[in-house]
């Protein structure tokens, strides 16, 4: 096996971990730790199509995280699965994973969704991190009584979703 082989083997490895690092410490709400997955260069995670918006930077992210999710849901599970990673050129890269989602909704019922993620990664200080991350759906999500962003006009119809 030639170094370059070898290397790219870990570089995929290490970013399935990273992807896997995010579900573990968003379900267990260790968001410091959640947060050091992020780039410190401008990071994006976007969540438009699900009415949920874009944060820009990792202050908006952690807000978002706070607020929009652990503000609103009692439990939360993350299974991710079918990771591709499409190309690794030095210090970047970009995959995709399938991710189910399922929690409870504080003011009552229960949130299912499924979805996959569009990376993108960059090498930082020893390690793969996100500097983007767009989640999109696989199917039409049931929400329980989340509460969507009221600026958003597609948010409203999916409160009244069952």
């Amino acid at each position: 096996m030639t170094e370059s082989t070898l290397s790219s083997i870990v570089n995929r490895l290490e970013i399935i971990e990273l992807t896997a690092k995010y579900a573990h410490r968003l379900d267990t709400r260790q968001l410091d730790l959640l947060m050091e997955l992020w780039s410190d260069a401008s990071p994006v995670f976007d969540e438009e199509d699900f009415g949920l918006g874009k944060a820009t930077g990792k202050d908006e992210i952690r807000q978002h995280f706070e607020t929009e999710i652990y503000g609103q849901m009692e439990n939360l599970c993350h299974l991710t699965t079918n990771h591709v990673i499409n190309e690794i050129f030095e210090s970047r890269a970009s995959g995709t994973c399938t991710v189910f989602a399922q929690g409870d909704v504080r003011a009552g019922g229960s949130s299912r969704a499924t979805a996959y993620y569009q990376d993108q990664y960059v090498h930082e200080n020893g390690m793969w991190k996100f500097s983007s991350r767009k989640v999109i759906p696989l199917t039409k999500p049931e929400v329980g009584n989340f509460q969507f962003p009221t600026d958003n006009a597609e948010s409203e119809d999916r409160t009244a979703t069952p």
